[in-house]
């Protein structure tokens, strides 16, 4: 389970492989310019917000959304886990999504990638161990990590996080309760004409 303490997640700026819903795991793509002037609007948001730690894939595409982010944070701490890579897909990198995605998320194996409850089982580890850190903590990664925070949070929801979007995670207070989440950011409805 996740450590019990309240977060903020992010899930990466737009890049070309979004826009084409091409399957992206661990090849390293780069934002694209609607990704750019995502982040930046987030960072604007989030420069109002006290974040201690930020903890980021490694992954480029997350990487940059934080490099535009901590610009708006100077006092945060930037902590790079691997554990916060998105999945690896193998061989289903670079094509759209199918058949075989339900298939490896019921326990199939993908030619080249890693197992879906592997995957989860990483998330998890990383994500605790971004929480290790001083709060409050900032997440920047990964659609496929935001699964992990549905089965381990949120009762396998099925809640999506879109590029961008920033969400707020609060721990349960009693037994009876779950994980809370609030979507506090979408860059969606932002004028991209412009850029």
């Amino acid at each position: 389970m996740f450590t019990p303490v309240p977060f903020y997640f992010l899930r990466h700026g737009e890049t070309d492989w979004n826009k084409l819903r091409l399957m992206q795991g661990q090849t390293d793509t780069a934002l694209n310019t609607i990704g750019i002037f995502q982040a930046e609007a987030a960072a604007q948001f989030l420069a109002k917000r006290k974040i201690a730690t930020i903890a980021t894939s490694p992954l480029r595409r997350a990487k940059h959304t934080t490099d535009i982010i901590a610009k708006q944070l100077p006092n945060a701490k930037v902590v790079t886990l691997d554990d916060l890579k998105e999945s690896n897909f193998g061989s289903y990198e670079g094509h759209p999504s199918g058949a075989w995605r339900e298939e490896w998320i019921r326990g199939g194996e993908i030619p080249g990638g890693e197992y879906y409850a592997d995957f989860l089982e990483r998330c998890l580890s990383g994500i605790n161990k971004a929480l290790e850190n001083p709060g409050p903590v900032l997440i920047i990664s990964h659609g496929g990590v935001f699964s992990a925070v549905n089965k381990w949070a949120l009762d396998n929801a099925g809640i999506r996080a879109g590029n961008c979007e920033l969400l707020a995670l609060a721990p349960p207070k009693s037994a009876e309760e779950g994980w809370k989440l609030r979507r506090l950011f979408t860059p969606e409805g932002l004028d991209t004409a412009v850029v």
